[in-house]
C-alpha cells in the first residue's frame, strides 16, 4: 500500500467546441473577428484624431502623427497576417480601420471635421484603405517545414 494520495483521472472532456484537427473552432473565429474589428476601430479613431499633430524642428515641419498613425495601421495588419493563420481577423481589422476614417471624414452633426481637406488629412483618408488592401491581397508567405530546417 502507497500513502501517496490517490489523484482523480484526469481526461479530456469530448465538448462540441473543442476540434481534435488543431483548427479553431467557429465560436473561436468569431470572437477573434469581433475583437480585431473593435481593434481596428480603435486604430481607426486615435490615428484620424492624432494624423493632424505637427513638429518643427529647425523650421521643417514634421507630420509625426501622420507617419505614426500610418505606421500603426501597417503594424496592425501586417502582425495579424504574421501571427494568425487566417485572413478573417486581418480583414475585420481592415474593415474596423477603413469604416472609423469614412466615417470621421464626414462632419458631425455639430458641423465639426476630424479629417481635413488638406495634404495631411487626404494621406490619411486614402492611405489606410491602400494599406489595408496591399498587406489583405498580400499572398500567404508558406511555411517552413521542419525537415527543411534540419537539412539546411
Amino acid at each position: 500500500m502507497s500513502t501517496a494520495p490517490e489523484l482523480p483521472d484526469l481526461h479530456i472532456d469530448e465538448r462540441d467546441d473543442v476540434v481534435d484537427d488543431g483548427e479553431p473552432s467557429t465560436t473561436s473565429r468569431i470572437v477573434t473577428a469581433v475583437i480585431t474589428l473593435v481593434l481596428g476601430a480603435v486604430y481607426g479613431t486615435v490615428g484620424t484624431v492624432a494624423h493632424t499633430l505637427t513638429v518643427t524642428p529647425f523650421g521643417i515641419l514634421i507630420p509625426y502623427g501622420l507617419i505614426l498613425g500610418l505606421i500603426g495601421t501597417l503594424a496592425l495588419l501586417v502582425g495579424l497576417r504574421l501571427v494568425i493563420a487566417e485572413r478573417l481577423p486581418s480583414v475585420a481589422a481592415g474593415i474596423g480601420l477603413v469604416g472609423t476614417v469614412a466615417l470621421f471624414s464626414f462632419s458631425s452633426p455639430g458641423g465639426s471635421i476630424l479629417i481635413s481637406q488638406g495634404l495631411p488629412g487626404l494621406i490619411w483618408l486614402f492611405g489606410v484603405p491602400l494599406i489595408a488592401a496591399v498587406v489583405l491581397a498580400w499572398p500567404r508567405v508558406p511555411q517552413r517545414s521542419l525537415v527543411a530546417e534540419r537539412s539546411a
